[in-house]
């Protein structure tokens, strides 16, 4: 292969690519020896090494324009003082089609970078920008969604498998999909045989007729896709196709026609430099139309970011928002949000019955700022799922290979009396009505509520609270489901529907906890034994919550009842305006959750079961 060299352009780096000619930009010290190694597509063994000269520097950048119409049909990687690299701004990686594929730890030079840039259609795509009072969060792993389908079913595993499923989740009611890793990362981890001591090794003797056996290498999965991996690169292992990026963006796309958001999981370690994450960022919202990220990592440049006029209408969670962040924000569209475990624990606590206050719940229930949002989970990817957190007490990690030594060690779970699974209905009976309790408290907050995949109907990950590795049954997604988990799925439909139909229960602005339009009704008030009298003690357990619906401009109001203690408990609800009267909507303690009917109330108070959450409608 012969081409025709020049000193590129330094304006953008990674490959720029014309019909007879590539440019190439790229990172190294001015006295590095630096290649650019061409790989022939169609003739494996036919490569080219190309110096790229010193002379071909700016600062610490060096590019080289290559003409020749062969050279736009090559991958390349780029070798720097002997070294064989990847390009962290390629566009795609070959190599890594197949998901865990042993062949490629043994031979690395298998992974090429490529520069095939291809044409999509973004036609009737639109911006999707939901408000945050209106933001309804599922976070799912690609793979794992769809890969316990039945087998005969196509493309699962896939970004194509996660399309099929976009009216599953619209008819859940979910706006916004929260992606973990879809960039390019090895899901290989080699892991080697520990050593035994010094003292206690077995050195091998000629005489010996037992020979030491070799040593060999162990693999796990690095199935979840956190650390650092090629960030402009979507999966080639997610694909069903030899196209991932075509998928990935029409995936994207079939979103944004269903007015669903696409927020993406970005996990930056800290020698990822300022400058290249403010790249990948604009680069996934330009190219691939992506509406926010989730950013992990300890060196984020969050104030450069919220302040990228290009970012400015792109949504970011992280899990510190700071004062200089907001100077310029838009009290309009609250793009930034506070994304912690700071609701999980409080609501575990009571939900499980150990230890907790019911007034740390009120709190974060309440928890509300104009310019900022906040993000409410109960179980995450880290920990367990819905199901397991009132399964078991323990955690059995054993199958990570780590000794059940990793994974959080306090969850605040409990097992309703049996460890593990059990054939006991009245066993099973009190786990759903737990379950059914903690999403009443997820979506029943003032913040935006974030539903793990599969904890909408039952899915277990067999107590294993750190699934990072486990890419099977106990990582994915269960979709054989039994006839309560089918129930509990349309409880927790109905749930984000009436989440919907009272903007009172999320508002923009902070409840103020005061009467403010001269109503006769706070906007928020809390209730005990007697109406509009609460005593914040530390070992309360249940307590009532009014949303007064005039502050939403709505004619019903909200009253939520908990219930977290182990007996019976009457709380009082405050006398209605007029002809109007109390209605009880739901209650867990039924077995559908959801009346089919409301019931009007007379008394001045309801009694709620042990361990139960209700909700009753004040109306006309």
């Amino acid at each position: 292969m012969e081409f025709n060299l020049k000193k590129g352009d330094f304006s953008r780096l990674g490959v720029t690519k014309g019909k007879t000619w590539i440019n190439f930009c790229f990172e190294s010290r001015r006295r590095s020896d630096c290649k650019i190694i061409l790989y022939h597509r169609a003739d494996g063994n036919k490569k080219a090494e190309i110096d790229v000269p010193e002379e071909f520097s700016k600062g610490n950048l060096r590019a080289v324009r290559i003409e020749g119409t062969e050279a736009v049909l090559c991958d390349y990687n780029f070798s720097i003082n002997g070294n064989i690299c990847l390009d962290p701004y390629a566009r795609q990686i070959t190599g890594r089609e197949s998901w865990a594929d042993k062949n490629r730890i043994q031979d690395q030079k298998v992974l090429r970078c490529r520069y095939e840039e291809r044409n999509f259609s973004w036609r009737g795509d639109c911006e999707v920008e939901i408000p945050r009072k209106d933001m309804v969060l599922y976070k799912l792993h690609v793979r794992g969604f769809s890969k316990a389908l039945p087998k005969e079913t196509d493309d699962r595993g896939t970004f194509r498998g996660l399309t099929k499923k976009l009216s599953y989740l619209k008819s859940l009611g979910i706006t916004s999909i929260e992606l973990m890793p879809v960039y390019e990362f090895e899901e290989l981890i080699v892991s080697k045989e520990k050593e035994l001591p010094e003292y206690t090794r077995w050195v091998e003797k000629k005489k010996d007729k037992i020979k030491k056996p070799k040593q060999k290498d162990s693999y796990k999965i690095n199935y979840w896709g956190y650390g650092e991996g090629c960030y402009f690169a979507p999966k080639a292992s997610y694909a069903a196709s030899d196209t991932p990026d075509i998928e990935l963006k029409d995936c994207i796309l079939q979103m944004h026609k269903k007015n669903i958001e696409c927020i993406l999981e970005m996990d930056f370690p800290d020698d990822v430099p300022a400058e290249r994450i403010i790249d990948v960022l604009r680069y996934w919202v330009s190219e691939y139309h992506v509406d926010g990220f989730h950013l992990q990592g300890n060196r984020i440049p969050m104030e450069i970011i919220a302040s990228d006029p290009y970012l400015g209408r792109t949504k970011f969670f992280y899990r510190y928002v700071s004062g200089e962040m907001l100077e310029k924000e838009d009290e309009t569209y609250p793009r930034l949000f506070v994304d912690t475990d700071e609701f999980l624990y409080p609501a575990r606590k009571l939900l499980s019955g150990i230890d907790g206050n019911v007034w740390e719940l009120a709190d974060q229930i309440k928890k509300q700022n104009t310019k900022y949002g906040y993000i409410n989970y109960i179980s995450d990817n880290n920990g367990f799922t819905l199901a397991d957190l009132f399964t078991y007490e323990n955690k059995y990690n054993e199958a990570n290979g780590e000794e059940n030594t990793d994974g959080p060690e306090w969850n605040f779970s409990t097992n309703c009396g049996v460890e593990g699974d059990t054939t006991s209905r009245n066993v099973q009976k009190i786990r759903d009505r737990h379950m059914k309790n903690a999403i009443a408290v997820l979506f029943l907050a003032q913040g935006v509520p974030m539903l793990m995949s599969g904890d909408e109907d039952y899915n277990s990950q067999q107590g294993n609270n750190n699934a990072y590795c486990q890419d099977n049954e106990i990582g994915w997604k269960d979709w054989k489901k039994s006839k309560p988990a089918r129930d509990f799925l349309q409880y927790v439909r109905k749930m984000i529907t009436f989440r919907k139909e009272h903007e009172i229960l999320r508002m923009e602005q902070p409840m103020q906890l005061a009467d403010t339009l001269g109503c006769g009704y706070p906007d928020v008030s809390y209730h005990e034994e007697n109406a509009w009298i609460s005593q914040n003690h530390m070992n309360r357990r249940a307590l009532g919550i009014l949303y007064c619906g005039q502050y939403a401009k709505e004619k019903e109001d909200v009253y939520i009842g908990f219930n977290f203690s182990n007996f019976p408990k009457n709380l009082a609800l405050p006398k209605q305006k007029g002809k109007r009267n109390w209605y009880l909507s739901m209650d867990t303690a039924d077995k559908s959750g959801f009346l089919p009917v409301c019931e009007k109330l007379t008394d001045p108070w309801y009694t709620m079961d042990a361990q139960s959450v209700c909700i009753i409608i004040g109306k006309a």
